[in-house]
C-alpha cells in the first residue's frame, strides 16, 4: 500500500478491496469517507459565473468586489466559515476559509444555484446558463 491508499467505491470488488485494507491496517490508521469531489466542468461555470458577477456587480455594500470576494461571500451564504485578515500592506483584506476546491460535487451544485439565484433576483445577466447536471 502506499502513504495515501485511495479506493473509489465502484463496484463490489472495490468494496472488498477496501474491507481488505481495513482488517490488515495498523492499529491507529485513520480511515477517512468523503464524497467525491466537485468536477472541473463545475469549476469553470462556477467562476465564469463569479466572473460575470463581478463584471455586472463591482461593488457591494460599497466594497470594491473581485471573483474571489464574491467567492468568499457565495461560499459563506452556503455556511462556509471564512475570515477576512488584513493584507500585508494594511490596505486591505483578503478572504481566508473555505476553499472552492474542496467542495463535493453536490456542494458545488450548490453553490452555482445560489449563484444562478442570487443572480437572479440581483440584476445579473448571465451569458452562459448551462445545465448544472451535465456539470458533475
Amino acid at each position: 500500500m502506499t502513504d495515501k491508499p485511495c479506493i473509489i467505491l465502484r463496484t463490489r470488488q472495490d468494496r472488498g478491496r477496501a474491507v481488505r485494507w481495513i482488517e490488515t491496517a495498523p492499529d491507529g490508521t485513520v480511515v477517512e469517507f468523503k464524497q467525491k469531489g466537485r468536477s472541473n466542468d463545475q469549476n469553470s461555470i462556477f467562476w465564469s459565473l463569479l466572473s460575470q458577477v463581478t463584471q455586472q456587480r463591482p461593488t457591494h455594500n460599497g466594497v470594491r468586489m473581485s471573483a474571489v470576494l464574491w467567492k468568499a461571500v457565495f461560499l459563506n451564504a452556503l455556511g462556509a466559515e471564512l475570515v477576512m485578515l488584513p493584507n500585508l500592506d494594511g490596505d486591505g483584506l483578503f478572504p481566508f476559509g473555505h476553499r472552492s476546491s474542496k467542495l463535493t460535487v453536490s456542494e458545488m451544485s450548490d453553490a452555482i444555484e445560489l449563484i444562478f439565484a442570487w443572480g437572479a433576483t440581483n440584476g445579473v445577466a448571465f451569458r452562459e446558463n448551462p445545465p448544472i447536471e451535465d456539470a458533475a
